[in-house]
């Protein structure tokens, strides 16, 4: 199975819409989604 950073990141996004999250778990996502967006922005160019 290859790795889908996009699926990732959608992952990432609808945790962060639906999901009740603590402070540092919403704060953890987020700062995994930042990382996962620049890697693919990365990978695209």
């Amino acid at each position: 199975m290859t790795y889908d950073i996009f699926l990732d990141i959608a992952e990432l996004r609808a945790e962060l819409a639906s999901c009740s999250l603590t402070k540092r778990e919403r704060a953890e996502s987020l700062k995994r989604l930042v990382i996962l967006i620049k890697q693919a922005k990365e990978a695209e160019a």
